[in-house]
């Protein structure tokens, strides 16, 4: 296992520099000279020191842009925990127009690093949406997929409209299937609402959740009519 120097005093004075003029180049340049031991430094101080300190907004992703494109199995990751961060704190959004900027060259894989680490933590079902679409992301199964692996209550909303578009019983059922192997109580929940909205019959499992025919008819009324359902 690759032991990481986490204090440089000097190369993070020479990164915090930069971040904080903006200077995408020269942060850049400044990376790619740098000795492997120093380039794992590098990584820890952007993403768990510098970046969160010093970079939010449009100077964040204007850093990305420039960064993670040219190389995203160096930065991506980095960059995906500072974003956590600064969005938790409400100091970025997910600008629509920088992720499809983004979307338009990354690869599968780096789509699906990028969903991954940014669904689970997005307030509001709008946002999701945002960046669902910004990657060119249809109501369909793939989307569905990671949705359910979001597994937030904005995921799971966005999950049971995207079913209902899907309408395939076999997909349904291996939903409810995985919904109730992730064992916590909103997936369970989420399972006995697919269940019932669907009439799926012979879904092995019990559930707390007991739901009356006008609750179903609330759960196409808003996110929060959805929430007040799946919290119970």
């Amino acid at each position: 296992m690759t032991t990481v120097c986490r204090h440089n005093d000097i190369l993070q004075q020479r990164l915090t520099n930069l971040i904080v003029a903006g200077d995408a180049k020269g942060l850049q340049a400044a990376l790619q000279g740098l000795s492997n031991k120093d380039a794992r430094t590098a990584g820890y101080l952007l993403g768990e020191v510098l970046l969160p300190q010093y970079a939010e907004g449009k100077r964040f992703w204007a850093l990305f842009l420039h960064l993670v494109p040219a190389q995203p199995k160096a930065y991506l990751g980095t960059f995906l925990k500072a974003a956590v961060t600064l969005y938790g704190c409400g100091r970025i959004a997910f600008s629509s127009l920088c992720l499809t900027e983004f979307s338009a060259h990354c690869s599968p894989v780096d789509r699906e690093k990028f969903l991954k680490a940014c669904l689970p933590i997005l307030r509001t079902p709008h946002e999701a949406q945002g960046v669902l679409q910004a990657f060119g992301m249809r109501q369909d199964k793939r989307t569905a997929a990671y949705l359910l692996h979001g597994g937030s209550a904005v995921c799971y909303y966005l999950l049971f409209k995207t079913l209902k578009v899907i309408e395939d019983e076999g997909f349904l059922r291996d939903c409810c299937r995985t919904l109730m192997l992730k064992g916590d109580a909103r997936s369970f929940n989420l399972a006995s609402i697919v269940c019932h909205y669907f009439d799926l019959k012979d879904v092995p499992g019990v559930f707390s959740l007991r739901m009356e025919p006008y609750q179903l008819n609330r759960l196409d009324k808003s996110f929060e009519s959805f929430l007040d359902i799946i919290q119970q």
